[in-house]
């Protein structure tokens, strides 16, 4: 046994040295310090990053079409998901970022923050995936589930960024603020505002996202958002529509971006207000140094072993050269030594 051990590790040796003075040596080492690559390695650094939790409003009348991107007559909901994509895809490495959903009162968290570069393959997948079937909940209360939102922020120490129409139902005049203005300065934020300026239709969708009608003024009664004329609507024969100027109070079954109630919200809020037409502006608005912070950080530490394995192959590539400057280095001071 130890005469095997003996005869194994001479011919190793042998082999060893063979492989210092073709080279051939570095190359292998090049190959084993690429070796924990295969393990995703992790580093933390000090790093400016921006941690984000995304909110996207997935009530009915994000169905609208009556957006420019990237085509004509896309769905608000869509340029929302787009914006999210496109603003993770521009946040520095080492960023922690969450996505949340809304309908009604309540803002839903789909999972806690990850780091987004390492994650970024499957948070797009989340985001890709998200459509108005989501929706727990027909009615749509924008304040309230942008209080909710921010609290959630707070609680996970990130900048919120809310995206909405702006459209309530049932719909308001104006938007309570109290809660909300209570939260000014909790967190940093912004509000993304998509939708078009004219009213449009709220369409009715089929499972395959096609539309197959719109909501009437009929619809937005039977919903129970005017219990006053709620009577009165169940009394038509179906199909039939209520007299006319009997339900002129009813405006749910039209959309548009609502201008005026997003402003009074972003100023109750402190959040500033940026209307979004394409992906690009949402990216732009949040170039912004206040959602920026130093922080200790998960970074990829892949590239520190492709560097030593770099290293390593250029040993490896040069070592003939390396070896002859070396030899003539000792034979000079060979001939120096013997002319002394």
């Amino acid at each position: 046994m130890h005469h095997n051990l003996k005869h194994w590790w001479g011919h190793f040796l042998v082999h060893l040295r063979h492989a210092v003075q073709n080279g051939s040596i570095w190359y292998l080492l090049a190959g084993l310090a690429l070796f924990p690559v295969w393990f995703e390695p992790q580093t933390q650094l000090k790093s400016v990053v921006q941690d984000t939790l995304f909110v996207i409003d997935i009530s009915e009348s994000m169905n609208v079409r009556d957006v420019d991107f990237p085509k004509p007559q896309t769905d608000r909901l869509t340029l929302a998901k787009l914006a999210v994509r496109e603003g993770m895809a521009s946040l520095p490495c080492g960023s922690k970022v969450s996505v949340a959903l809304f309908a009604g009162d309540e803002s839903t968290v789909l999972f806690e923050p990850l780091e987004v570069c390492r994650h970024f393959p499957a948070i797009d997948q989340v985001v890709s995936g998200l459509d108005r079937r989501m929706r727990w909940i027909g009615d749509s209360w924008v304040t309230d589930a942008l209080t909710v939102s921010i609290k959630e922020a707070k609680k996970r120490n990130l900048n919120l960024v809310y995206i909405s129409d702006g459209d309530e139902m049932p719909a308001r005049s104006a938007p309570i603020v109290t809660e909300l203005s209570k939260l000014r300065g909790k967190v940093h934020g912004l509000i993304l505002g998509v939708g078009g300026d004219a009213l449009q239709p709220v369409p009715r969708l089929n499972q395959r996202d096609e539309i197959i009608g719109y909501w009437t003024r009929e619809d937005a009664v039977l919903e129970g958002n005017h219990p006053n004329l709620l009577a009165a609507v169940r009394a038509l024969a179906p199909g039939e529509h209520a007299p006319e100027g009997t339900l002129d109070e009813v405006t749910e079954h039209t959309s548009s971006f609502n201008k005026v109630f997003m402003q009074a919200i972003s100023l109750a809020s402190g959040f500033e207000l940026v209307r979004i037409n394409t992906p690009k502006d949402a990216v732009n608005a949040l170039k912004n140094a206040d959602f920026q912070k130093e922080a200790m950080a998960e970074r990829d530490a892949r590239w520190v072993f492709a560097l030593i394995a770099m290293g390593f192959i250029l040993l490896g590539w040069f070592w003939q050269k390396i070896k002859q400057i070396f030899a003539n280095k000792r034979l000079f001071k060979r001939k120096v030594g013997l002319r002394h």
